[in-house]
């Protein structure tokens, strides 16, 4: 289950500053019964989207269980952001490969919203990993900007427990799959990971053994 908190700042706050692919801490004042915690988010929302902070929260523990209970009007205190995995920050002009794994697509998000109103002109290939069709996230607007053809970008999903009539990838995703869809140029991209370690411990090498240099991997992990 997921959901996603918009924010808006109060009224002396101009905005936000902010780079895709960062994260923050929240901590939500909310009715009395529900806990006041401190917890870091990652930004899914694009600095472009004036006046507006989201992140899409993944329920996966005691606190993220009463994220659907948060109601407009309630308070939160942010701090933030924080973190170095932005594509803006590695300004080399190399298409990009993202890797993500469930709600590791956040940063991603970020990121692929912000290029599509910036209008980056540089191909992205997307692998998306999840266990069922309905743990995708973000399914129909992926699809909508591919379809709209203002950002270069096509999205691989994989599924570990697919569904008889999935047409797409099936299993987990490894150097092979990977090499399969980008060619012999590997050494020549930005790859950026983002999802739970497991997944990262085996990707990581796959791209080292295919002789992707160190520089050019970037990562983001997420402790679920």
């Amino acid at each position: 289950m997921f959901g996603t908190i918009k924010m808006a700042p109060q009224e002396e706050v101009d905005s936000f500053d902010y780079l895709p692919g960062q994260f923050h801490f929240i901590k939500l004042y909310r009715g009395k019964n529900l806990p006041v915690e401190e917890h870091p988010f990652t930004i899914s929302s694009s600095p472009t989207q004036q006046g507006i902070l989201a992140s899409t929260i993944k329920t996966s523990g005691d606190f993220t269980t009463t994220i659907q209970y948060t109601m407009p009007g309630d308070l939160a205190r942010v701090q933030g952001p924080f973190g170095r995995f932005c594509y803006l920050l590695h300004p080399q002009k190399r298409d990009m490969v993202f890797i993500a794994g469930g709600v590791g697509i956040t940063p991603l998000m970020s990121m692929l919203r912000y290029m599509q109103d910036a209008g980056e002109d540089r191909r992205v290939l997307l692998f998306y990993v999840n266990k069922t069709r309905r743990d995708i996230i973000f399914h129909d607007e992926l699809h909508e900007i591919e379809k709209a053809g203002s950002l270069n970008l096509e999205v691989i999903y994989v599924l570990s427990r697919p569904d008889t009539d999935w047409g797409g990838e099936i299993g987990y995703l490894n150097g092979k799959k990977i090499q399969r869809y980008c060619g012999n140029g590997l050494a020549d991209k930005e790859f950026y990971l983002c999802g739970p370690q497991q997944m990262m411990r085996q990707l990581i090498p796959d791209l080292r053994n295919l002789g992707v240099p160190e520089s050019q991997i970037h990562f983001e992990k997420f402790f679920l």
